[in-house]
């Protein structure tokens, strides 16, 4: 069994967040609208974009996706049939004009609307059981038609083999997001000669704004709108929410558009980052499992993570474990903010925050000449107190009272 605060507040913003009830918080940028998902049955996920066509004629975009699961199939000849119908309805503030379609074929329309602000409600239904799910949101559409330099809304996908771009509308990805890519159109109506070079600055942040990876490339533009795609090319990235951000950077000025993403599995660790790991689980696991871990041969480690995340799956049934989940964000979160001698997650203050979580509350006291500065972590439900003391004055904190634990 996990520690109990893996149930607690921050657990169950994890599971939130899962489930698809996203709020304005976490990865989500100023003015993104945050991918919409259904919380009953059939579940759905809908993106809602801002595109730009080639005559810089701006549009929204919805792309449905459905599980093959969501749905009821019945048996056919041979084979089995069932279906899905869509319902995008966008209201503006005056509700003078409702704008929208509904379809049972096409998984992505595109809709013409003035700019504004719209309440976005989608709904999905099961044809073969005639149950139906639905979602809303607000966009704010942007007149571009106003704007001499902008962007479209990023579409997150992967790039193929063959370096094709393949959408992923839920914007979740698996494998440590290996192949991410971001598309966007890039608007430039400023009078000038054609082509004309266009640099753009790209970077990968977690919610909490901490900067995982950046970078820059310059492309040459042939017309005034015209896509463009980012391949930043990491090799992986933990499980958690991030913000992927692209800017167009010409001396002081700077436009720029994101879009937020999550990558639910990265694959069990192996090597020397399977013993790191097996350290870190020591914070939660009993000593019997991880003694059982230590020493294993290369082709029994994957065996051995997959059992011990097997035994602390909440939602079994689910492809998503949310405590492992929440492990690496507190493992991230360690590793980030805490001073110790090496990773932060071996810190006194690393091992308390992985084992139990963010605390409910937090008081300082001011270093002297005489006492070092003193940090207490108060946690209510159970009810727990630690204190930490800076007696080297670098921000290396100690616990004092390891019996807490």
């Amino acid at each position: 069994m996990l520690p109990t605060p893996f149930s607690r507040s921050r657990f169950r913003l994890v599971a939130a967040l899962l489930a698809g009830l996203l709020a304005a918080a976490g990865a989500r940028a100023a003015g993104e609208l945050s991918p919409l998902r259904s919380v009953q049955p059939p579940l759905f996920t809908a993106d809602v974009s801002v595109s730009i066509d080639s005559t810089a004629r701006s549009s929204v975009d919805v792309t449905f996706t459905v599980p093959y699961v969501e749905l009821t199939w019945n048996k056919l000849g041979r084979g089995y049939a069932g279906g899905a119908g869509f319902s995008v309805v966008f209201e503006p503030r005056n509700r003078k004009r409702l704008y929208g379609d509904w379809c049972e074929k096409s998984v992505r329309r595109t809709f013409d609307m003035p700019p504004g602000r719209y309440k976005v409600r989608v709904r999905v239904r099961d044809v073969s059981s005639t149950m139906e799910s639905e979602a809303e949101d607000v966009l704010e559409l942007q007149d571009l038609g106003k704007v001499p330099v902008g962007f479209s809304d990023l579409e997150l996908g992967l790039s193929d083999s063959v370096s094709r771009f393949v959408p992923v509308a839920t914007r979740r990805f698996t494998d440590g997001a290996s192949g991410l890519t971001a598309r966007a159109v890039l608007l430039d109506r400023r009078p000038g000669e054609w082509p004309r070079p266009a640099r753009l600055h790209w970077k990968i942040s977690e919610p909490a704004g901490d900067l995982v990876h950046e970078g820059d490339t310059t492309m040459t533009l042939a017309q005034p709108a015209q896509a463009v795609e980012i391949r930043p090319r990491i090799e992986e990235l933990f499980i958690g929410d991030y913000l992927f951000e692209v800017e167009r950077v010409e001396g002081k000025s700077r436009w720029r558009t994101s879009r937020s993403f999550e990558v639910e599995e990265s694959g069990p660790p192996r090597g020397k980052e399977f013993a790191l790991m097996v350290e870190a689980l020591s914070y939660i696991g009993e000593q019997a499992e991880i003694d059982e871990m230590h020493d294993l041969a290369p082709d029994r480690q994957v065996e051995a993570w997959e059992r011990f995340w097997a035994r602390r799956d909440p939602t079994p049934e689910t492809p998503v474990n949310e405590n492992l989940i929440e492990f690496y964000r507190r493992l991230r979160h360690a590793s980030r903010h805490f001073q110790g001698i090496g990773p932060g997650w071996r810190s006194d203050m690393g091992r308390i925050y992985i084992r139990f979580g963010p605390p409910d509350q937090i008081e300082t006291q001011p270093g002297s000449a005489s006492m070092p500065a003193i940090e207490t972590w108060f946690y209510h439900q159970p009810y727990r107190r630690f204190l930490f003391a800076d007696r080297e004055g670098f921000g290396r904190y100690t616990l004092l009272n390891p019996g807490a634990e």
